[in-house]
């Protein structure tokens, strides 16, 4: 087996890729270790850190470009997500990385624990401004806007989010995620009943209501309720004022008869693997540029694209 020092200048498109694969898969220090004790090359942590940075900054362009709509027949949709999650940056301190994720209903699918598994995504993720994002998210949904109400949105209720989806898509359907909409219900029983298990069993009493006889009936049941204290009548009115709001985006005995998802789980678990089991490990802190970088790797490779990178590479050579 040989060992060798490593010259950039020297290395082959194949080898390349091997290397950025390695930098957006493990942190810089793991990576160069993997690669010596599997392949006997001495790489540092710069030069990997350097070559990742360098094609994560170059596959930008291939992000920004429209890519071929999945196939959905009439009887589908496709579901489009969107969250954020906070990233420790050396310029601001902690910062929002918001990350959206686009599927359809036939990539889903029942895995052997009961769990529903997704096959094929698209993916982007940002780190910075809602304005930045909402761009490159559009470069996934717009081609799908002709679907209509088959474009079907499940958010967490952010406003940011509902400005740019009444604005950008109006026809399309909005969901509120139902476990932010169970959680509102969940503050306000804690707040109401003495009791932690009068509160748990009415919590799941009203969410199922919710689920099968809709929101209207839900409130009833809360507006029904003996008065209480100054602080319960507030958060009271403040839950109902929330539901008011999203009455739009809460008709879930109506997307349940459709076969629809109601809850954000795809997106809550691409947080985990596109940006946390990378850029979250113990002691990290990225500057913006170099985050985003290696976020564009990750989307890139899990919206099964990393094709395109490997082509990029060879043309560069």
């Amino acid at each position: 087996m040989f060992h060798q020092c490593l010259e950039l200048s020297s290395v082959s498109p194949y080898f390349q890729e091997l290397l950025v694969y390695m930098g957006q898969h493990s942190c810089y220090e793991q990576g160069c270790e993997a690669i010596e004790k599997l392949l006997r090359v001495e790489v540092n942590a710069m030069q990997l850190q350097r070559l990742t940075t360098t094609y994560g900054e170059r596959v930008t362009a291939l992000l920004e470009e429209p890519t071929a709509a999945l196939s959905v027949d009439r009887q589908q949709v496709v579901y489009a997500e969107v969250d954020g999650g906070m990233l420790l940056t050396r310029e601001q301190g902690w910062q929002e990385v918001k990350l959206g994720r686009v599927f359809s209903s036939q990539a889903r699918y029942q895995q052997s624990d009961g769990q529903t598994g997704i096959r094929t995504s698209e993916y982007t993720a940002h780190l910075g401004t809602h304005q930045c994002f909402e761009a490159k998210m559009s470069v996934l949904t717009d081609k799908y806007e002709h679907l209509e109400e088959r474009l079907v949105f499940i958010t967490d209720g952010a406003t940011w989010i509902s400005n740019w989806l009444n604005a950008a898509y109006p026809r399309a359907s909005q969901i509120l995620d139902f476990y932010h909409a169970k959680e509102h219900l969940g503050q306000f029983a804690i707040t109401y009943f003495s009791n932690q298990q009068q509160a748990s069993q009415w919590i799941e009493l009203q969410a199922a209501q919710l689920l099968e006889e809709g929101l209207e009936a839900l409130m009833a049941d809360i507006t029904a309720l003996p008065a209480g204290n100054e602080a319960v009548e507030k958060q009271r009115k403040s839950l109902l004022n929330y539901y008011r709001n999203n009455a739009y985006r809460m008709n879930y005995p109506v997307y349940l008869a459709k076969g629809w998802c109601i809850g954000s789980g795809a997106i809550e678990a691409a947080h985990r693997t596109v940006s946390q089991q990378r850029l979250k490990l113990s002691g990290q802190r990225w500057t913006q540029h170099g985050a985003q970088c290696v976020l564009n790797l990750r989307v890139l490779r899990m919206s099964n694209r990393w094709h395109e990178l490997q082509q990029l590479i060879k043309h560069a050579a």
